[in-house]
């Protein structure tokens, strides 16, 4: 992908498998995923999410934005098993001390016992693009969750040792606070904390507060709701522009309809107001936009529809 003279390249850490939590009635989703061709949905309507970021080459800056969920876990994963009915399960245990009934703890634990994961391909991805880990010098990371700070450190120590990691001040108070959601997210995905990740490189975090430019060619917009600093990187180069959304979408199907979305937000309410507003901003534009899980990192256009909006992918 190219932003004026600006190279953008998908590099790929690996894939996250799960079942829909959405607003959409299953059936209603099928029908629709069959007729706009979303590559994201497999035939038993399970959902696939792409891990890992975008190189994106700047004047003399190689800049990483996000870095996928890190490096392979020993015995590869395994979709957790939760048992509502043990009071000694640490899962259950986590969900219950947020007031949730045995009920929909059991309906949670289906919905994870579906999970799949692999990750971990990031290091070669950057090799099949001649990117040594040497060689970048920016790790732009658009929120904090596991998925995407992953390769920020490895075996304790800075991945990337020349760079400077790159956040929104927001995200960074609220998750080395111990946010509450990442006791579930280390439980279930087998995954460092926030804290734990990021200890090896709190020397090199530089954040933002505000919108505004990082460096030559790229701009950041706060749009917190997915989490309190989620984060919108423009690319641009002269009249030409390029978004990476983060996770402010995870589907296409959450800028083609307002009513749609994935259940998977800090903030629901205001997440649901940042995704209309740029589903506004995007639908019959020429600016072409990616998000942190599309199919392969692909970029696309929302064009206008009768009923819902239609998105279609550049390389379609």
């Amino acid at each position: 992908m190219k932003v004026g003279a600006i190279d953008v390249q998908p590099v790929i850490d690996g894939l996250l498998v799960s079942q829909l939590w959405s607003t959409k009635p299953m059936d209603d989703l099928a029908a629709r995923t069959a007729q706009d061709r979303h590559p994201m949905f497999r035939p038993d309507g399970m959902l696939e999410s792409t891990l890992g970021g975008f190189l994106v080459r700047t004047g003399e800056r190689v800049v990483l934005v996000d870095a996928g969920a890190g490096q392979p876990l020993t015995d590869g994963y395994a979709a957790p098993v939760i048992d509502v009915d043990d009071p000694d399960d640490p899962i259950a245990e986590v969900y219950r001390s947020r007031g949730l009934a045995d009920d929909a703890i059991r309906r949670i634990a289906e919905m994870f016992g579906h999970v799949e994961l692999d990750q971990g391909h990031l290091p070669e991805s950057l090799a099949a693009l001649g990117v040594h880990p040497d060689d970048v010098t920016d790790l732009v990371i658009t929120h904090l969750h596991f998925d995407h700070i992953g390769w920020a450190s490895a075996d304790g120590a800075p991945y990337f040792p020349n760079a400077t990691i790159r956040c929104a001040s927001a995200d960074l108070d609220y998750f080395l606070g111990r946010a509450d959601e990442e006791a579930t997210t280390s439980l279930i995905f087998h995954a460092p904390t926030a804290a734990q990740r990021l200890a090896p490189v709190l020397d090199r975090i530089e954040t933002w507060d505000a919108d505004g430019p990082l460096m030559t060619g790229i701009d950041v917009r706060l749009a917190p709701g997915h989490t309190p600093g989620s984060t919108v990187v423009v690319i641009s180069d002269g009249q030409q522009r390029a978004l990476l959304l983060g996770d402010i979408i995870h589907c296409p199907l959450e800028l083609m309809d307002d009513d749609f979305n994935l259940l998977v937000d800090h903030d629901q309410e205001l997440a649901n107001r940042v995704r209309e507003a740029y589903a506004r901003e995007l639908e019959g534009s020429a600016v072409a936009a990616a998000a942190a899980h599309f199919p392969g990192l692909r970029f696309g256009r929302l064009l206008p529809g009768e009923a819902t909006r239609r998105w279609t992918f550049l390389d379609d």
